[in-house]
């Protein structure tokens, strides 16, 4: 498996690998490096877990196959939705158990009790409620999208999944970001403000996606590229705080230097992970009790909420298509705010009368 560019084509990144059973070597040309990457991690995928797809000698459509099995049109449900590389990835493996029980399940014979059975074989394997429903989730986006493209001619209902338990953690104070600010590295400073500040998903979906063109500072705005969870716009506007404005200049002023593209790098690189630096900005803050990037997200909605803001308003700026995901997920209510109710409601009399 490899990568080569050839410069002065319209299809410079050639992906080749070797095929397992002919020993013939394959490639396919591409127009950019994400379609190249993305289809590197595909070819890598199979080779390692699917290699009986190499023995078919035509394989330059599924769609002309007469005959649709859950696993052909798996991929293409993921050729048509042109996933991350990341996400690609995931869902690769997330659906690796599935395919090699039910791969061959002609699509429209995968029906309730198909289905049913999916849901037993996963639990019997002794994943969490969490695991299982994600992979049960990509078995539906994959039925209803051939529902879409004319594979099948109803989605069959779904099993009741399994209870999921989620911990809720509670989000970074405003005290305990400001601790974990004074002792990060740079590129972690950045995460922590762009996640707490502007309540971007700290991850490669979008704060690692983010780049200097999606700022717009003569504006004081900033278009964050959207996960792709429900919304289906591009992008979303999150206006810069006035206090900001002069950190994010500087920010872009030390880009400017090494030409730098993304807002948040590592000696001049993009990162994928912050989990080791993370870890050791919570040891050298003196936070000991768990805290994730993710809850910089928590975080904003929480004092967003607590200074009054809506439910919509703060779900737009988080990129929810619907505020039922903040009360859901994000919420979480702080104990000044329980005492403020708690002060505000009336007393009776309690004084006890003379016998």
């Amino acid at each position: 498996m490899a990568i080569r560019e050839r410069k002065g084509r319209k299809k410079p990144f050639l992906v080749y690998w070797r095929n397992p059973f002919t020993s013939k070597l394959e490639s396919k040309a591409l127009a950019t490096l994400a379609e190249a990457e993305k289809l590197d991690a595909f070819v890598k995928y199979q080779l390692t877990y699917e290699r009986e797809a190499f023995r078919r000698e035509e394989v330059e459509d599924l769609a002309l196959s007469h005959v649709q099995t859950l696993e052909t049109v798996f991929y293409l449900y993921l050729r048509d939705r042109n996933f991350e590389q990341d996400c690609l990835g995931r869902t690769l493996s997330a659906m690796q158990s599935i395919l090699s029980n039910y791969g061959d399940t002609e699509i429209e014979q995968v029906d309730r009790e198909v289905l049913a059975d999916m849901l037993k074989t996963l639990s019997a394997a002794g994943l969490k409620g969490g695991t299982i429903s994600r992979k049960m989730g990509i078995v539906k986006a994959v039925l209803n999208w051939a529902l879409r493209n004319n594979y099948i001619k109803s989605v069959p209902l779904f099993p009741v999944m399994p209870k999921i338990e989620t911990a809720r953690n509670v989000p970074p104070s405003p005290d305990e970001v400001a601790a974990l600010y004074r002792v990060a590295l740079p590129h972690l400073r950045r995460v922590i403000i762009l996640g707490f500040m502007f309540g971007m998903r700290v991850g490669p979906c979008e704060l690692f996606r983010l780049r200097w063109s999606d700022i717009d500072i003569p504006s004081r705005v900033i278009r964050v590229p959207n996960a792709k969870k429900g919304n289906t716009d591009p992008w979303r506007e999150v206006p810069i705080k006035q206090s900001l404005m002069a950190l994010i200049e500087n920010w872009k002023a030390e880009d400017k230097a090494c030409a730098s593209e993304y807002v948040v790098t590592y000696k001049g690189k993009p990162i994928r992970s912050i989990r080791k630096a993370w870890k050791e900005t919570l040891q050298r803050a003196g936070i000991k009790r768990y805290l994730r990037p993710y809850d910089l997200r928590h975080a904003f909605a929480t004092e967003a909420i607590a200074a009054g803001a809506d439910y919509g308003t703060v779900a737009a700026l988080m990129g929810h298509k619907s505020p039922m995901m903040v009360l859901r997920h994000y919420q979480h209510v702080k104990t000044r705010q329980k005492l403020m109710v708690i002060e505000s409601l009336p007393q009776p009399e309690l004084a006890a009368a003379s016998v």
